[in-house]
């Protein structure tokens, strides 16, 4: 198990967990929660979100599929995130589909990149003495539906 330096122990990166998953469920697959509309971008004026959500498989007619959905702040406000904030929100909803079916879950189930994130802000506003610089107000705060929308579908 491998993971980068800072990062807790136990922490497995998603790569790995999606080898893992192919490992033990050859069959199964990684999707989008909205096929035919894989993400959204929701909010107003200079706060807007992209929200994606993502299914596991573990097999291709899985009755009750991993659920994982993320959200990051649009445009990205890391030198990590400014530029792929599809790629991240991607990358952590599977991570978060993969927890929900049991695959690599430890201390913690956050991506990398939500782990750098946050490292960055506490940075930043340990530096600037103000415990608010850098954060964003979430997706549910911002009037969007909370992240516990149904499988099922529903409008948002």
């Amino acid at each position: 198990m491998s993971g980068q330096q800072g990062f807790a122990a136990n922490y497995i990166p998603v790569n790995e967990r999606i080898a893992i998953f192919i490992s033990q469920y050859p069959a199964g697959s990684l999707r989008p929660l909205w096929p035919d509309e894989p993400y959204r971008v929701l909010g107003e004026g200079d706060t807007k979100w992209l929200i994606y959500g993502a299914c596991a498989y573990r097999t291709p007619d899985d009755p009750a599929p991993g659920v994982g959905l993320a959200w990051e702040p649009v445009p990205g406000r890391t030198p990590y995130t400014r530029g792929s904030e599809l790629m991240v929100a991607e990358t952590s909803a599977w991570g978060r589909a993969l927890a929900a079916i049991g695959i690599a879950t430890n201390k913690s189930i956050a991506s990398a990149e939500e782990v750098r994130s946050a490292q960055e802000r506490a940075g930043r506003s340990q530096n600037a003495g103000d415990k608010q610089a850098g954060r964003a107000t979430s997706p549910k705060t911002n009037g969007a539906q909370s992240a516990t929308h149904s499988v099922t579908g529903g409008e948002w």
